[in-house]
């Protein structure tokens, strides 16, 4: 097991300690059942006894811990998905422990769940507290990740001789946008029977952009790398030569950009279809490009290639 896994399992001890000790002091003040739920005003409408409310509290912590521990393990020591495995154990520890915060200090010395104090803006430091968590675990481990280098030389083996021009282009999808895209208008219908008016809409406004999402059409030329998006290969997003410092491929997972799409990371982008092969660009920002790709290697030999005949140097 790794120092990052044994560190994890050692947090998820010291967390899991965190949440069920407050708990513990506070017992004798607490309500029975405590209010574990407020509604839209502020008012607490619904209630849990103070072991199952812990219960559900572990099982969130635990889920997180096990996300976070599965992927390590099955990528190895040297994970490029570390990065995320660490932003879900710091911001999911974070929002737990604030969780339970908010509620046992919402219920203590109430006679009854319902004469809980209300919950407003409490949840806002709690979310925020979370997210800057996360981020800061992301930032934190992808300091210690080494770049992936490119052992094959991918990228390096094809000349351009003056006068020739090179193509290269690649189409993949995503099964996993498909489907959702898929499955979201199915769940319209119930959505307008028990839903709020918006509900539908909302639905199908989600699935035409998981849709739109779900494939991509890469094209590496003279005047750069176009990428195509959705089944009409729009939005565009058009890379132009002159902003591009180099090109390898790499294996890349949604884990590492925090799931499938158009993704925005600390330190890249990413057009993230499936797991597997994909192009990397790095730019002249200093932020590398990413992209799902069928034989991205070929992609990184014309993209080099392209570069060296137009005078540039990979940085």
């Amino acid at each position: 097991m790794s120092r990052f896994a044994t560190a994890g399992a050692l947090g998820a001890g010291v967390v899991s300690a965190a949440t069920v000790a407050p708990a513990l002091a506070v017992r004798d003040r607490l309500p029975d059942p405590l209010a574990t739920h407020w509604g839209p005003g502020g008012s607490p409408d619904g209630a849990l006894g103070l072991g199952a409310h812990v219960a559900a509290l572990l099982v969130l912590w635990l889920a997180v811990v096990a996300f976070a521990l599965v992927t390590e393990l099955r990528s190895g020591s040297r994970a490029r998905t570390r990065p995320a495995a660490a932003a879900a154990l710091s911001g999911g520890a974070v929002f737990v422990l604030g969780l339970q915060a908010v509620t046992l200090l919402s219920n203590v010395d109430a006679t009854r769940w319902v004469d809980a104090d209300p919950v407003h803006w409490q949840v806002v430091p709690v979310l925020a507290l979370a997210a800057a968590a996360a981020g800061l675990g992301w930032w934190l481990v992808r300091r210690r990740v080494p770049a992936q280098q490119d052992p094959d030389g991918a990228g390096s083996g094809l000349r351009l001789p003056p006068g020739h021009r090179a193509v290269w282009v690649s189409a993949v999808s995503s099964p996993v946008l498909l489907v959702v895209s898929a499955a979201l208008p199915a769940a319209a219908v119930p959505a307008a029977l028990f839903g709020p008016w918006y509900a539908p809409l909302l639905l199908v406004v989600a699935a035409l952009t998981c849709l739109g999402l779900s494939s991509a059409r890469v094209q590496v030329d003279e005047s750069g790398v176009r990428i195509g998006l959705g089944p009409q290969r729009w939005p565009v997003r058009r890379l132009p030569l002159h902003r591009i410092r180099g090109a390898r491929a790499e294996e890349r997972h949604p884990l590492e950009a925090g799931g499938w799409g158009y993704r925005w990371m600390p330190g890249f982008t990413a057009v993230m279809l499936r797991g597997g092969p994909s192009l990397v660009l790095q730019l002249d920002s200093g932020r590398d490009f990413v992209v799902s790709a069928e034989e991205p290697e070929r992609g990184a030999d014309v993209v080099t290639a392209l570069l060296s005949a137009d005078g540039t140097r990979a940085g």
